[in-house]
C-alpha cells in the first residue's frame, strides 16, 4: 500500500500526542521534512525478502468448517480442518488440535474474538510446521478466551464448558485445547501460556499441560500478549505424550531471535523412567492457603506430593514470601505490556524475529473498525495500563519488572537447592458456568486463583499433572524446574502419574 504524506493537521495532532507543543512555524517545517522523507519508506516496499521462520511449504489443506452445537457440545472447537503431515515421522498418525491464536495457513484464526474473526494467515506458525514435518495431522483450531486475557473459559463465541461436568467452565485461555484432549478427539493439542493459559485449563479439566522454558519453543506465528511472557506448549492426556510432542517442537529457530543463541534440547521422552530416588522437592509454602482458595485442593495436592516422597524423593518445605504478591505484580506489568502490543498492531515492537505483515495490517484495521467488540476485561486492562503509562510514566511497570527480576533470582536460589518446586496449579476447582451473567458481571467475578503467572515472567518450565479430584472436579499439581531442565520436570510429573495409576 503506497504511503501518503501527512498533512499539516496530521503533524499538529501527532505533536500533541507526543507532548511536543509545536509552534505554527515548526508544524510547517516538520511537514515539509516529513513529506520529503516519504521516499525512504517506499524503499522498504521495493524489496521482497524471502519469508523466514514460519513455513511457507505448500501442503494439501482445506480452509475448514465451523461446527454446529450438536458436533461441538462443549464449544471447544472454532474450526475443523485437515492439514496432512509428512507421511513418515515420529508423530505420524497423530491428530493434533491447535489453539486459535496460533497460525495455520489458509485456516481462519479468530483469537476467540469477534474483532479479528475472518482473518486468514498465509503461513504456518513454527510449532505448526514442526508438527507437520514430524508427521502429525492438524485437524482443527480450538476455542479460547476472548483475546486470551482471561482464564476461565469465556469466548466471543460462547462459554467453553468443562468436559468433566458441563455445569462448570473449562478454564482458559486454552480451554478448547483441553476439551479436545479430554474428549479423545485428538492425540494432543497445542496451547499458549502467558499467565497460566496452558496449565490452568489442564488442571481444571484433568489433563497434562506443560509450559516449556521460555525460548525453548519458538513463538513465531502465534499471537501473544507480551513478548516476555508468551510460551506455546503441549496439552496432552499423559506426560509421555507431552514429552514426545516437546521433542518435536523444541529448538532454536534461525528467524526467531527471541531466544538464546543455542537452545539445548533433547529427546524428552527418554528421561521418563519415573525414578525419583535422587529427586529433591521444595514444597512452596506461599503456593498454598490462598485467600480465595479451596482447602480441599491444597490437601489433595499435598497427598500427590506425598506420592513422590513414598517413591524415594526428598520433600521439604521452602518459603519465598514475594511469591504471594507475584500474580498481582504480573497483572500490573501485563496491563502496560498489552498497551504496547495494541499500539504495535497486535505484535508490538522490538521483537527480534519474523513479523507477520499480514497479521499486523489486518489487526490494525480490525481494531480501528471494531474495537468496541473487545471484551470488557481487555478494555479494563488497556485503560488501566494506558492510565499508569501516561500519568505515571511507566514507573509502576518498571518497578514491577524489577520485582519480577528479584523473584526470578529467588526461584533460582531455591532451585539450586531443590530439583523442582511443587504447589497447586490452581487453588480451586473449575468455576461454575452461569449463563445468566453478562460480560460485565463476569468481570466482577473472582478470577481463578493460580500459581502460574510468576513462571511466565521468570521463564522457568512448569507442568500441571492431574492430582485427583475435589467434589468430583479435577485438580492439578504444578512442578517447576530450572530453566532448560524440562526433562526433570517432565520426569517428576511422570512419577506422580505412575504412582497415581499404580504403575
Amino acid at each position: 500500500m503506497p504511503i501518503r504524506p501527512p498533512s499539516e493537521d496530521d503533524v499538529r495532532e501527532l505533536g500533541e500526542e507526543l507532548f511536543l507543543d509545536l509552534t505554527p512555524g515548526e508544524v510547517e517545517f516538520y511537514h515539509e521534512q516529513l513529506t520529503d522523507n516519504i521516499e525512504e519508506y517506499e524503499t522498504i516496499e521495493s524489496y521482497d525478502p524471502e519469508p523466514r521462520g514460519p513455513s511457507t511449504r505448500t501442503r494439501p489443506r482445506n480452509s475448514g468448517t465451523r461446527l454446529d452445537d450438536d458436533e461441538n457440545p462443549h464449544n471447544g472447537w472454532v474450526t475443523k480442518c485437515e492439514v496432512k503431515g509428512d507421511e513418515e515421522g515420529p508423530l505420524s498418525d497423530w491428530e493434533v488440535a491447535i489453539k486459535d491464536n496460533v497460525a495455520v495457513a489458509g485456516v481462519e484464526m479468530t483469537c476467540g474474538s469477534n474483532v479479528v474473526e475472518g482473518y486468514i494467515p498465509n503461513v504456518d506458525a513454527t510449532v505448526v510446521s514442526r508438527l507437520l514435518e514430524a508427521g502429525a495431522d492438524i485437524v482443527g483450531k480450538t476455542n479460547m478466551d476472548d483475546m486470551a486475557v482471561t482464564r476461565v473459559g469465556h469466548t466471543a463465541f460462547g462459554p467453553i464448558t468443562n468436559p468433566r461436568d458441563d455445569d462448570y467452565l473449562a478454564g482458559g485461555s486454552s480451554g478448547g485445547s483441553a476439551v479436545a484432549v479430554v474428549e479423545g478427539e485428538v492425540d494432543a493439542a497445542i496451547g499458549s501460556d502467558q499467565g497460566g493459559s496452558i496449565r490452568i485449563p489442564a488442571s481444571l479439566c484433568g489433563i497434562v499441560g506443560h509450559k516449556p522454558t521460555y525460548g525453548l519453543v519458538p513463538y513465531t506465528g502465534c499471537v501473544g500478549l507480551e513478548h516476555t511472557i508468551d510460551h506455546p506448549g503441549p496439552m496432552t492426556p499423559d506426560v509421555e505424550t507431552a514429552a514426545e510432542m516437546l521433542t518435536e517442537i523444541a529448538g532454536s529457530n534461525a528467524a526467531h531471535l527471541r531466544r538464546p543463541t543455542d537452545v539445548p534440547t533433547e529427546r524428552y521422552q527418554d528421561a521418563l523412567d519415573g525414578d525419583v530416588s535422587d529427586l529433591s522437592v521444595g514444597v512452596l509454602e506461599e503456593g498454598f492457603d490462598k485467600p480465595n482458595g479451596d482447602p480441599g485442593v491444597d490437601e489433595q495436592v499435598r497427598d500427590a506430593i506425598d506420592l513422590l516422597e513414598e517413591r524415594g524423593a526428598t520433600v521439604e518445605e521452602v518459603s519465598i514470601p514475594l511469591h504471594e504478591d507475584a500474580d498481582t505484580i504480573h497483572t500490573i506489568c501485563t496491563n502496560e505490556g498489552l498497551v504496547a502490543a495494541m499500539m504495535g498492531q497486535g505484535i508490538g515492537h522490538g521483537w527480534k524475529a519474523w513479523y507477520s505483515t499480514s497479521w499486523v495490517e489486518a489487526f490494525g484495521k480490525f481494531q480501528r473498525a471494531q474495537g468496541y467488540d473487545f471484551p470488557p476485561n481487555l478494555k479494563l486492562k488497556l485503560l488501566q495500563g494506558l492510565y499508569t503509562l501516561s500519568r505515571y510514566h511507566s514507573r509502576y511497570y518498571a518497578a514491577g519488572m524489577n520485582l519480577m527480576l528479584e523473584l526470578a533470582e529467588q526461584y533460582d536460589a531455591a532451585l539450586e537447592e531443590y530439583d523442582v518446586l511443587a504447589m497447586p496449579t490452581t487453588d480451586v476447582t473449575a468455576p461454575e458456568h452461569d449463563p445468566d451473567r453478562d460480560a460485565f458481571d463476569r468481570l466482577l467475578e473472582t478470577d481463578v486463583p493460580a500459581n502460574t503467572s510468576p513462571f511466565n515472567r521468570s521463564g522457568h518450565p512448569g507442568i500441571s499433572v492431574p492430582a485427583g479430584e475435589v467434589d468430583g472436579l479435577p485438580i492439578g499439581l504444578m512442578l517447576v524446574g530450572a530453566r532448560f531442565d524440562d526433562a526433570t520436570v517432565l520426569n517428576a510429573g511422570y512419577a506422580v502419574e505412575q504412582a497415581r495409576s499404580g504403575g
